[in-house]
């Protein structure tokens, strides 16, 4: 049986993900996230969905969000 993931011990997020636009139809990126001490699973998704918005808004403008994935990149030892 899988124990939970224990947040706190998680160094580095990676947000996977799909997006379009009119000159991308099948874009995808990947976006590393330093995790914060005791960081709310909310506040984190917002945190990691406002830089990778903002980075996409600055490269394409306009884009269509198709699908992500968000799991540990790098844990503390």
């Amino acid at each position: 049986m899988k124990q939970p993931l224990d947040l706190n011990k998680v160094l580095v997020w990676q947000l996977t993900f799909r997006f379009s636009t009119a000159a991308v139809p099948e874009g995808r990126g990947i976006h590393l996230v330093r995790a914060l001490e005791n960081e709310p699973t909310r506040q984190l998704y917002d945190r990691i969905f406002d830089e990778v918005d903002a980075e996409l808004r600055t490269e394409y403008g306009d884009y269509q969000f198709e699908d992500c994935v968000i799991t540990p990149a790098i844990m503390k030892e």
